[in-house]
Order: C-alpha cells, then structure tokens, then sequence
C-alpha cells in the first residue's frame, strides 16, 4: 500500500480514538509531562535491532507510563516522536511513525481503560503489540520469535507499573518507573551483545565465503587458463558471482574495440529469451564508458547510485560495512535504477569490459567491504582472461606456419591424433606444387614466398568451415575433409587446379587422397596420402590419384 495513502487511514484512526478518549488536559501535572516527554525522547532514540534487518519497538515504556497517567498523556508521548532522531528526515516518513504509534496506542488505550489497573496494563501491552504487528510488519514480515521476545520484555513492564499506580499518593512511586527504564537499558544491551556475536559470525561466514570464492578462481585459472576458451572462463566466473555472492543477475560484457560495440559474452539469472535479445542489440561502447567515471569508482568497481538521475547532483556515501542498521535507512536499499560494475582490465590497465551484477539478495547497495571482494573477483578474472589471451596466442604461434598463416605439420600431427580418439571420419589429402622451384629460382625466394602466400589463399577460400588446411612444409600442403565422402572430396579438389593457374601459369599440383575409414593408424593414411602424391609427381604431374 502506498505509503500516503496508510498516513491518511492512520491519521483518521489516531484523531477518532483520541476523540473518543476522555482526555482532560487540565489535569495534566508538568512533572509528569516533563517525565514523559523525556522517557519518550529517551527510549524512541534508544534504536535496538533485532539480527540485521528489524527494528525492535523501544518506547513501550514510555507509553506504558503515559497510559498510567492518562490518555492525555498518550497524546504527548505521541507527538514527541515527532523530534525523533532518523537519518531519513523525509516529513512522509516522520509522519508514518507518528501515526503508527498514536493509532497503535490510541487503539490499544480505548479498548484498555474501565478494566482494572492490572488487567487494563496487560490488555494495553498485548493489544499495542499485535496492532503494531499487523501495521508494520503485515503477514510477510511477521516474526513469531521476534514477536514472543518483543511481548515478553513487554509484559515485564507490567509489574512495575501496576506499582507505580498502586503507590499513587507516594513520592518514591517514580522508582517503580526508572526500575521499568533500567529494564529497557538491559534490554538494549543483551539485544547489542547478541548483535555482536552475530556481526563477529556474518564476518566470519563473509571470510569463508571470500575464501571459497578464492579458491574457485584459483581452480579456473589453473584448469581453464591453459585448456579452455575465454567464453568458458567467463561462464564459470558468472555462476561464482550469482551463486557465492548472492547477485540474482550476472552480465558478462568485453569490449569490440574493431566494430565499437559491446559483445555480451557471459550471464547468469537471466532469462535465455532475454539475453539473446541483449546480445543481439550493438550497444556501442561509448555508451556504458560514461559510468566508468572516478567519481563512482572503488578500487575496480563502479557503483552508480540511480543510475537514471546520473546528470544531477545525487550522491550516494558508501558504507564501510554491512550493519544491522542499515536496511533501516532507505538510502541504503538497492534501487532498480542502480548500476554496479566491476572492471576488466588487461595487462596494460586498459578497460576492455566490464560485468555488472543486480538485485543483490540482501537488497542492500554495496559496501565498500563488498565492493573490495568484488575488485579481488574483477582482477583475478582481469588475470584468468589475460592468461587465457597470452596462452593461445603462444600456442597459435607454435601450431601456425609463420609464412603462410596455416596450421603448420605439428599441428597436422595432434589433430590426427585427436581425430583417432574422437573416431571422426574424414579424408586428407596431399599436395605437392608442381614446378614451383622453377618459379622460386626465377622470382626469386620473395617472389616465391608470394606464390605460396596465395596458394594458400585459395585453398582457404575454397573450402569448407569445418575443413583444416596445413602447411607441411617447403611447397607441401594438407587440407583434411571432415565428414565428407572421398568422391566429394576430390570434386573440390578438381576445382583447385583452375585457382592455382590464375595464381601463374606455370603453376600446378599432384595430390593423393587417403580416407580414414580405410586405416587404423592415421599416421599410415598420411603417408598413404604422401606416397600417392609422390606417384602423381613422378607419373606426370597435375594428377589426383586416390588409390594406392
């Protein structure tokens, strides 16, 4: 419900109970007055949390003491909460407070007094308890162990009162109310030292987890650094953030730099319907670098408070850790317009993405102890990818032939084997160019160099996706069909001849072809594959010869 519209319903409930109480301010004594309003100010300052998340009711006693004195006094204790101290000094929100206590009160005072004093006290303590259950907490927020541990201290403010009224003509009766005071200060401390315990238990489940979560980057960057692709380490380092740190949506961007787009890489917690959409949008960069300013950053991460309002003066201070006060401050709930980014950086500092993480399950805005995890988090992804990045160029420099950019005849020798382990069906074939030494001797090794350059353009152009080509050596090449026939196969390869003539006119090839359902070890099919191009180059040239 709106929270205007439960200040109009709380307002008229507080101005018809107080109508209908007998209240006689004429009889109002100004020590008791001075009393109240000073128990009031008092105990409604004295903020006592239940765990990390729930206000506990302090000013019970104030309230219980104005009961005793009369309903005029409710009224004063009323609207002293008016003065309250609260960080969050929007006059909506002072005014809800009031209004729940006085139509709490007011309530629990109307059906209460024409009892006797003790039943009347017990009445006014159980009623208000289970009024201010309904209005502040609803039937989600309801707690049965907050509400038996709020009742109870409540009903121990019973005796000592019953007292104070019983003992009405004398002047000690007030002790009856400071013992009531002192049971509130106890109150407040055993409530504190059990937070404290608490917070000591949350920083150590906050280090086990901060730990866990090291120890899981340690394994990516040990098993996937080396082996796995960049989008394999960025699929695990989501599932991380959403499952240890509690972030119902992960979104893992890196920068195209070529096309000046965001290409959406990674995520977690969002719908796959949805995240096609996203990835399929080109965002151009220039578009999410505006957040990276410094005056959002902390450490490597960037938290930008409603994000919608980022042209205004909106602040927001971070806090050093998380409280149990701190779901009571409106400032401190996430908002859905917040942003907050963790940067990825490579090993010359320079941006090159970024994740962004929301709807934290706490439904807190980070603290600056969060955000240190987060940054531990981006630098150690920064260092898997910049690991990942420099292994495959190393080994992309190891498996290339430096000439020509194709795969070289190492690179031949693991992927047959890899092929033999997976049962793939394939055929290869082998080429050796015709004539080329008397081209090379004629244009010389630069010209020649040149030749093979564009020969083996053309076979790159021409074949398959999922066909490999390989640089053998000298004027030697393999190109490996994968699941194809072996009549297919040599219908590309007939297709090369007329190619390799535009590249010069003196130039041709001999091939053998081998498949590897004919062979068990396809170390003999490349050999096969090498001894019938031998034949074809000896018988000729310019011929594909297919069977031994």
């Amino acid at each position: 419900m709106n929270l205007k519209i439960k200040n109009i319903i709380l307002f008229i409930i507080s101005i018809l109970t107080f109508y209908f109480l007998d209240m006689d301010f004429s009889s109002i004594n100004p020590m008791d007055a001075f009393l109240v309003i000073s128990i009031t100010y008092f105990a409604d300052n004295l903020k006592i949390y239940w765990l990390k998340n729930k206000r506990l009711v302090s000013n019970t006693v104030a309230f219980v003491f104005s009961f005793a004195l009369g309903p005029e006094y409710i009224l004063l204790s009323t609207l002293v909460i008016i003065f309250s101290k609260n960080k969050n000094k929007s006059f909506t929100r002072k005014a809800y407070r009031v209004l729940v206590y006085g139509a709490t009160y007011s309530l629990a005072a109307f059906v209460s007094y024409g009892f006797s004093p003790l039943l009347a006290l017990f009445l006014f303590i159980t009623i208000s308890k289970i009024i201010n259950s309904i209005i502040v907490d609803g039937v989600k927020g309801f707690s049965l162990k907050i509400f038996a541990f709020e009742y109870f201290y409540f009903l121990t403010l019973i005796p000592y009162t019953y007292l104070f009224l019983y003992f009405n003509e004398s002047p000690f009766r007030y002790m009856f109310v400071l013992v009531n005071i002192v049971f509130l200060i106890l109150y407040y401390f055993i409530i504190k030292s059990n937070n404290e315990k608490n917070r000591e238990i949350l920083k150590s489940e906050r280090l086990k987890k901060f730990n866990e979560i090291t120890v899981e980057l340690s394994n990516i960057i040990k098993e996937f650094s080396l082996k796995s692709s960049n989008l394999k380490i960025l699929d695990e380092t989501s599932e991380i953030i959403h499952k240890k740190l509690g972030y119902s949506h992960v979104l893992i961007s890196l920068f195209d730099f070529g096309k000046g787009i965001i290409k959406r890489v990674g995520q977690k917690g969002i719908n796959e319907d949805i995240y096609e959409k996203i990835k399929n949008q080109n965002v151009p960069i220039k578009s999410i670098t505006r957040f990276f300013n410094e005056k959002y950053r902390y450490r490597e991460t960037y938290f930008v408070p409603r994000a919608d309002k980022l042209n205004s003066d909106y602040l927001y201070q971070l806090r050093d850790n998380v409280e149990v006060t701190s779901l009571e401050e409106d400032i401190n709930k996430w908002h859905p317009n917040d942003l907050l980014l963790v940067a990825l950086r490579d090993g010359k500092n320079n941006l090159i993405g970024y994740i962004s993480v929301d709807e934290p399950e706490n439904n807190l805005r980070p603290s600056k102890e969060e955000l240190n995890i987060l940054s531990v988090f981006g630098q150690m992804v920064s260092l898997t990818l910049e690991h990942s990045q420099k292994f495959s160029e190393i080994k992309n420099i190891a498996e290339r032939d430096g000439l020509t950019g194709l795969y070289n005849h190492s690179k031949l020798f693991a992927d047959l084997e890899a092929f033999k382990n997976q049962k793939e069906q394939f055929c290869l074939a082998f080429f050796d160019l015709d004539n080329f030494k008397q081209i090379n001797d004629s244009l010389g090794h630069f010209g020649g160099d040149k030749i093979l350059k564009k020969v083996a353009e053309v076979f790159l152009m021409h074949i398959r996706d999922d066909d490999l080509v390989y640089r053998y050596g000298g004027d030697e090449f393999v190109i490996i069909f994968r699941n194809i026939s072996k009549d297919s196969a040599l219908k590309i390869i007939k297709r090369f001849y007329s190619y390799i003539k535009q590249i010069h006119k003196s130039l041709s090839f001999s091939a053998g072809v081998s498949c590897s359902n004919d062979y068990e070890d396809f170390r003999e099919l490349l050999k096969s594959a090498d001894r019938k191009a031998y034949i074809s180059k000896n018988n000729g040239k310019g011929k594909i010869i297919s069977e031994e």
